[in-house]
């Protein structure tokens, strides 16, 4: 907590423990006694310590600060910066602290919001341009040297001006204007003070002051907004349009723009009607139909006029596109280019029926290898597939179809002995396996091999001990009169096997 000031003395002490900043923090509010103050400067004035606190402190009499400022020796920059920034600094030792030959005394000197027109018609013509610059941004700075600062040779100083909250109309324009693309730039991003300049920034048809509109962090006004939205410069339009919902006009604009980036743009919108995406999906450009096929709002129909097409380029985004229904996936799967139908192998949200597409109703085995590579769990092969996988020469592709009931003795004779034990592994899980081959295979060389026997031959026993148990069990006389519903029954039955199957195995 900070101590109370009670005298000269409290304050030196207090200036010493925490220093000039922090003291002058510190008694903003309540200010300290103009007593103390005065003791302090006539008791210390010739330390630059406590004069200095003097000097930054805001509330010191103004009488007292044109005392300091008046002996002041130039070469104590800390206090003159202190009186330059001080508000109740008096016009006098302001206008003479515009001639200090040291810069960062006239820089903080030009924020002072408390200059009178003498002092800003001096600093506007100052040498450095920081200090232009500053007072380009001092909210009292006066209308009309805003023009003399509006042509300044710095960029700086100009761009600073165009930051102004308060900037003239008629300065703005001619900031906008500026052959300085960073000032006109700076401008109309910044200025607010006027919605009707704004719309005649978007009036003018100028691509480079509509697209700063655009970039601009507050929200446009409608009519502003509108005006960007038809503008002649496509790639204008399109970013008003961006993000936004389109009106039918809208989409039927882009959709017959000559310009092939509009109906690019337009494919890529979500919730396109039908009617749309079908005048896309018939588009002379194979980019925008490829685009079309990419988007994840596509309808149905349009991507079955797609599969069904020759554009190799939009069926092959439309294989990819994570939001293609299962019916236009099942097209896909038939689809004759083999290309087409290994990216649709590759998905991860594939049904049974595409798998039994991708592998039994095609024309080559080429999908159904790469099927077999990824080791999916299927096995509802077709007989000719399943023969003719069964003696492929990758074992991972004979480890694939080992597991199928579509197989004949012969062939899963000759899987028993085959070289690979990957092979013979999934064989002897095949659930179609005779008994005899599969107690062949407990004498397998490989270990895994036997394990897979011997569980395979475990379930067999156990699923007909499930079956004696049910046969051999007493048919329960029916009871007459049942009161539960015929709704109820299966369920109270089906728990009753479920129960039931669960302590058998």
């Amino acid at each position: 907590m900070v101590q109370e000031i009670e005298t000269c003395e409290d304050l030196v002490a207090q200036i010493d423990e925490l220093g000039v900043e922090a003291t002058v923090r510190a008694h903003r509010k309540p200010p300290l006694l103009t007593r103390i103050l005065r003791d302090l400067y006539d008791l210390y004035h010739d330390q630059d310590r406590y004069l200095s606190f003097l000097a930054h402190y805001p509330l010191i009499p103004s009488d007292l600060a044109e005392q300091i400022a008046s002996s002041l020796d130039p070469e104590k920059v800390d206090i003159a910066i202190g009186l330059a920034g001080n508000p109740r600094c008096p016009q006098q030792s302001l206008q003479r602290l515009t001639q200090h030959p040291q810069v960062a005394v006239r820089h903080a000197l030009a924020a002072n919001p408390n200059l009178t027109p003498k002092e800003f018609q001096t600093l506007v013509t100052d040498e450095n341009e920081f200090v232009r610059a500053t007072l380009a941004q001092n909210s009292a700075l006066p209308n009309p040297l805003q023009f003399l600062l509006a042509d300044d040779a710095s960029s700086a100083v100009r761009i600073a001006l165009s930051e102004r909250k308060n900037l003239d109309t008629d300065v703005a324009v001619h900031l906008a204007n500026s052959d300085d693309s960073l000032v006109s730039a700076a401008t109309i991003l910044n200025f607010s003070s006027d919605e009707e300049l704004l719309q005649l920034w978007a009036d003018q048809n100028k691509q480079h002051q509509q697209l700063l509109l655009l970039r601009r962090n507050k929200a446009l006004p409608a009519p502003v907004s509108a005006a960007l939205r038809t503008s002649p410069h496509a790639f204008v339009s399109r970013t008003a349009l961006k993000g936004s919902e389109l009106s039918g006009p809208e989409m039927l604009y882009l959709a017959e723009s000559e310009d092939t980036r509009d109906r690019i743009f337009l494919a890529e919108q979500a919730d396109l009607p039908a009617s749309i995406q079908r005048l896309l999906a018939q588009d002379t450009s194979p980019r925008v139909r490829r685009r079309l096929a990419g988007n994840h709002a596509i309808h149905e129909a349009i991507a079955l006029h797609i599969a069904a097409s020759n554009d190799l380029n939009a069926i092959r985004t439309l294989a990819k596109n994570r939001a293609t229904s299962d019916a236009t996936l099942s097209e896909l799967c038939q689809h004759p280019d083999d290309d087409i139908a290994l990216l649709v192998a590759y998905r991860d949200d594939l049904a049974s029926d595409h798998y039994d597409l991708l592998i039994n109703h095609r024309e080559s085995l080429v999908v159904a290898e790469h099927l077999a590579y990824q080791e999916i769990n299927y096995d509802r092969f077709s007989e000719k597939v399943a023969q003719q996988l069964a003696i492929h020469p990758a074992p991972s592709v004979r480890a694939f179809v080992a597991r199928s009931a579509q197989l004949t003795e012969a062939l899963k004779n000759t899987l028993s002995k085959d070289p690979s034990p990957q092979v013979r592994r999934q064989l002897a899980s095949n659930p179609s396996l005779s008994e005899h081959l599969l107690r062949s295979l407990f004498n397998d060389s490989d270990r895994k091999v036997v394990f897979a026997a011997e569980e395979n031959f475990a379930q067999r026993i156990r699923k007909q001990q499930r079956e004696q148990t049910q046969t051999d069990a007493p048919q329960p006389e029916p009871k007459p009169e049942q009161t539960t519903s015929k709704a109820e029954r299966p369920r109270k039955g089906a728990l009753f096997n479920k129960i039931a199957n669960f302590f058998n195995d």
